[in-house]
């Protein structure tokens, strides 16, 4: 007979906290991103070559910014459903899910670390993700184990 193990308190933590970055990203970048103290920010953090004004920059990258957000919007609605799969006992498509919420941002962090200078914000996104990852990884292995 299988066991199928319930997530424990420190997953549960370092879910919760996935979550809170990726909401976190979205409120930013799908409807803070004008915000003059948002996108100063965030364009600061870019490598950015262009010269123009951060306004002007940032009305410019609306549209992909937005798009941005609601990708990480996703990954946490992707985190609930696997979470509450979990929850009803169905293993495998819940561990599955939250598999790839983890894959997805431990991978965004890392392009994020490599492709601008937002190292702070690449460690929160993929660190949490990667020990999550790995603590979860052998319970979907254990429920997929033929009986």
């Amino acid at each position: 007979m299988r066991i199928h193990a319930k997530i424990d308190p420190f997953s549960k933590a370092l879910l919760i906290f996935v979550l809170i970055v990726h909401a976190m990203f979205f409120i930013l970048e799908a409807l803070l991103w004008m915000l003059p103290q948002v996108h100063t920010l965030l364009i600061g953090l870019l490598n950015n070559p262009v010269t123009t004004d951060t306004y002007t920059q940032a009305l410019t990258l609306k549209n992909l910014f937005i798009n941005q957000g609601f990708y990480n919007l996703f990954l946490v609605c992707t985190g609930i459903w696997g979470f509450l799969l979990v929850k009803k006992e169905q293993y495998t498509a819940g561990y599955a899910l939250l598999l790839m919420l983890c894959f997805s941002a431990i991978g965004a962090g890392i392009i994020l670390a490599f492709s601008t200078k937002a190292y702070v914000l690449a460690f929160f996104q993929s660190v949490p993700a990667s020990l999550l990852f790995f603590r979860l990884l052998p319970k979907f292995s254990n429920a997929t184990k033929k009986p």
